[in-house]
């Protein structure tokens, strides 16, 4: 009864736009439920390819980590190095003359507009006890305070935020910035 049902409501195109999952799994379990999809076409199985492809291709899956660090420590270094970044970006918007660059941060989120360089949106994770960053360059990341380098790392490849929107921030405005966001701690002690 199913099999003869559904093919009627939906449209033919459905074998295309199905959720991302294993491919071949995916169109034997669709001509299996779908009996008039049996006749889908290579055009149809290649753009079903296609689009599990590209779905391997995007951003990874969250990397979870556990922090024993205090929430009220990881407030006090959060704030810290918010309020060190903007100030630093705001002295260094300061110095230049493109009017249609921008810092403000509100509620523990920091939004850096730079024009046609794109936005870059910094906030607090409190839940997760990170800094999260959206670069119009690298995507997303989610950093972690390391005690041992003492400032925030990003889990899948060890680099330094700090590290990382220098260099961007570097590229995009034609001249180096240095952001001095090292020794986290030294700034709340």
């Amino acid at each position: 009864m199913l099999s003869r049902t559904l093919p009627k409501l939906l449209p033919r195109r459905t074998l295309q736009n199905l959720p991302r999952v294993e491919g071949v799994a995916l169109l034997s379990t669709v001509k299996t439920l779908f009996p008039a999809t049996r006749h889908a076409t290579s055009r149809h199985t290649h753009a079903l390819q296609g689009s599990l492809h590209r779905r391997a291709l995007s951003t990874p899956a969250p990397h979870i980590t556990h922090s024993d660090l205090p929430m009220d420590r990881y407030h006090a270094l959060a704030d810290a190095t918010m309020t060190s970044l903007l100030e630093r970006l705001e002295d260094l918007l300061d110095e230049m003359t493109n009017e249609g660059f921008e810092v403000d941060y509100h509620s523990g989120v920091l939004t850096l507009n730079l024009g046609s360089n794109g936005i870059y949106v910094i906030n607090k994770q409190p839940p997760n006890k990170q800094i999260w960053l959206s670069s119009p360059v690298s995507g997303p990341k989610r950093y972690d305070y390391v005690p041992s380098t003492d400032d925030w790392r990003y889990s899948r490849d060890g680099e330094g935020m700090a590290t990382l929107l220098e260099e961007e921030l570097s590229r995009a405005l034609g001249r180096a910035v240095m952001l001095r966001l090292e020794r986290v701690s030294g700034a709340v002690e």
